[in-house]
């Protein structure tokens, strides 16, 4: 795999290089995806089974975007403290993510496990080309963050759908562990500040 290199000033005479930080960061998820991608080969056989092919294609499904408007109408009609400011949250947190998102998938560009072991078959049609971070689990915790804080009840709720939709992101063979624990991370890294700023206690 070829990786971006520049020269700092130094290295024009000591001939020293210096990896670029998308260079650092392929280095290290390549280092990782090789036992990654082993988990990955592990996982990704139970789609043999019916239903957990059927379960991971709808969950995938949904998560491809069908899932939010329902959600949103859920959010409203309930008896959620200040569903406007959640939506508001929600829509606000998910907007950013995708400014970071799509900026690090694209310097990144680490391929995902089916790319890279051809006996691994994607269950489902990918959104975008490569694997890092995982967007379907970061637009998620964007959504549920807001709603997490404003309704501290349903957080065992969000954590059981956020850890089921990685699961099946793993089974499709889409991404690796650490894909999806950065989609959550990077969501919830944008969501909570801007949830506790419009809906402080």
């Amino acid at each position: 795999m070829s990786l971006p290199f520049r020269r700092s000033k130094q290295s024009q005479t000591s001939e020293t290089i210096v990896l670029e930080p998308a260079g650092r960061w392929r280095c290290t998820l390549v280092r990782a995806g090789r036992l990654e991608l082993i988990i990955v080969q592990r996982i990704a056989p139970l789609a043999r089974y019916r239903i957990v092919r059927f379960t991971t294609n709808i969950i995938n499904l949904l998560g491809n975007g069908w899932v939010y408007a329902p959600l949103a109408a859920a959010i409203f009609f309930s008896q959620i403290r200040n569903p406007v400011a959640v939506l508001q949250a929600a829509l606000l947190s998910t907007l950013i993510g995708h400014l970071f998102y799509r900026t690090l998938k694209r310097r990144v560009a680490r391929l995902r496990p089916f790319d890279r072991d051809p006996t691994l078959q994607s269950l489902t049609k990918v959104l975008d080309k490569y694997s890092f971070p995982s967007g379907h689990c970061m637009t998620l915790t964007t959504a549920l963050v807001p709603i997490a804080h404003a309704a501290p009840a349903a957080i065992p709720i969000a954590v059981g759908a956020l850890a089921l939709l990685a699961l099946c992101r793993l089974i499709a063979a889409h991404h690796y562990p650490s894909d999806v624990l950065a989609g959550i991370g990077l969501g919830a890294a944008i969501a909570i500040p801007v949830s506790a700023w419009l809906m402080p206690a």
